[in-house]
């Protein structure tokens, strides 16, 4: 099987840097990127089948390429990106302030996974969840010729890499994906992944979009 990772277009949050929730939504740049590249897969790879995250911003993505390679999204929840709870939709500048006491222990790699947001999760759960998505994917479509895309986030897709790279799995990864870039897998009979190509966004490039 072939995996496609892409990471979901711009959204106000992006541009705002604003802590996201479930419903931060995609601007018009980020639908623009997403239909280049629906364009892009359709003309170049064919895809056999397309998950996405549950949150707008991924969702929408992914309907938008579901369009141009004629594949309606299917939800995989472990792709969600980390979920912040009460903090959704603040300003990171404006929690900072009002939570200074938390500032040392996200800056540092190891104790940010330990760190639970109100009504949300901590490093644990979310990596846990991440990779558990992976494997549903990967045990689906194992041994076959399918050509699998999948819309996420960046933080979730961090995760991926840093499983596919043998990175240590109890500090926070620090990978970072542009905004609909794709991230291609060949995935042999035993599950095992070899990286075709990171964060590719030159389909975005060679089409005049900017890049985010």
């Amino acid at each position: 099987m072939r995996l496609l990772l892409i990471r979901h277009g711009q959204t106000r949050g992006n541009i705002h840097n604003h802590l996201q929730g479930d419903d931060d939504p995609l601007t018009d740049l980020g639908r623009e990127q997403a239909r280049v590249t629906g364009r892009w897969l359709a003309g170049n790879e064919s895809i056999t089948h397309l998950y996405a995250s549950p949150l707008a911003r991924a969702f929408e993505t992914a309907s938008i390429i579901g369009w141009s390679i004629r594949h309606e999204p299917m939800i995989e929840r472990g792709l969600a990106e980390l979920n912040i709870g009460v903090a959704a939709g603040t300003p990171f500048d404006t929690w900072i302030a009002a939570n200074p006491h938390h500032t040392d222990q996200l800056r540092d790699p190891v104790t940010r996974m330990n760190f639970t947001w109100e009504g949300g999760e901590n490093g644990h759960a979310f990596r846990d969840r991440v990779f558990a998505a992976w494997d549903h994917i990967v045990n689906e479509h194992i041994g076959s010729d399918d050509v699998v895309a999948a819309v996420s986030h960046g933080g979730a897709l961090a995760w991926i890499a840093a499983r596919v790279q043998g990175l240590p799995l109890d500090t926070w990864p620090v990978d970072s994906f542009r905004n609909l870039s794709i991230s291609e897998f060949d995935i042999d009979h035993h599950g095992e992944p070899t990286v075709i190509e990171w964060n590719r966004t030159t389909h975005l490039e060679d089409a005049g979009i900017e890049i985010t």
